[in-house]
């Protein structure tokens, strides 16, 4: 065989191993949301749900990592996920590194039982007007009634999927963000379970999360923690 030839068939080996690759990412069903829940990424995300249902009927995993967005577009994002699982597809959300304010929300959509995260990933739930983007009483005031029921909303998801009583999720929201490590999410019922070797976390972290406030060690909160990924912006349009 020619030189040329050998360098051919080489080429055409080549081709058919990217072609394969290609065909086998193809299938791959997860989707990564990353970053800020607005229009564009929720929009992605639910065109690529449906062309993963029109697909087929294999499993779907999400793999979130955000600090929130959009009150309206995180909703939509949840509807269509809890619209596919009452179809019978069975959807996987996984966080990985942060589901905060609105990425909370859209964790909650999941089919039952596949509620997962990372051991060192965080969970972050707060009073819901903070995710209206009414920043001033007056503000709020306008759109009192439209605030109430996204309140009512929201609260109630996250009832409905954590087990815990309304009134105790009003009570631990009210004016504060609420975050909860891996381990402590999945107490308070907002994941099913966490996923890879727990003992990653350390016994310590166990026992310090336990500890009341003045027997604490001296160490940062958990709102300073994550201060700098807090989302700097809220809408509601």
């Amino acid at each position: 065989m020619s030189e040329f030839n050998e360098r051919l068939l080489s080429e055409l080996v080549d081709a058919v191993r990217d072609l394969v690759k290609k065909e086998q990412a193809d299938r791959l069903r997860d989707i990564y949301l990353v970053g800020d829940i607005e229009k564009e990424t929720a929009r992605q995300a639910i065109e690529r749900l449906r062309e993963l249902a029109n697909e087929g009927r294999q499993p779907i995993t999400i793999y979130i990592n955000s600090a929130g967005g959009n009150v309206t577009d995180g909703l939509a994002l949840h509807d269509t996920i809890r619209h596919l699982v009452s179809l019978g597809y069975e959807i996987t959300i996984i966080v990985q590194g942060m589901a905060y304010s609105m990425g909370s929300i859209v964790l909650q959509s999941a089919s039952p039982g596949k509620r997962f995260a990372f051991p060192h990933s965080w969970i972050m739930i707060h009073e819901p007007a903070k995710w209206a983007g009414w920043q001033s009483t007056s503000a709020a005031a306008q759109h009192l009634d439209r605030l109430k029921q996204m309140q009512s909303q929201i609260y109630r998801i996250l009832a409905d999927r954590s087990g815990k009583p309304l009134r105790q999720i009003i009570r631990d929201t009210k004016r504060t963000d609420f975050y909860l490590d891996a381990m402590r999410a999945k107490e308070y019922g907002l994941i099913d379970e966490v996923l890879g070797p727990v003992e990653a976390v350390g016994s310590d972290q166990q026992e310090a999360s336990t500890l009341p406030a003045a027997e604490s060690p001296e160490t940062l909160d958990g709102s300073q923690i994550a201060a700098s990924e807090r989302p700097t912006r809220f809408s509601s349009n």
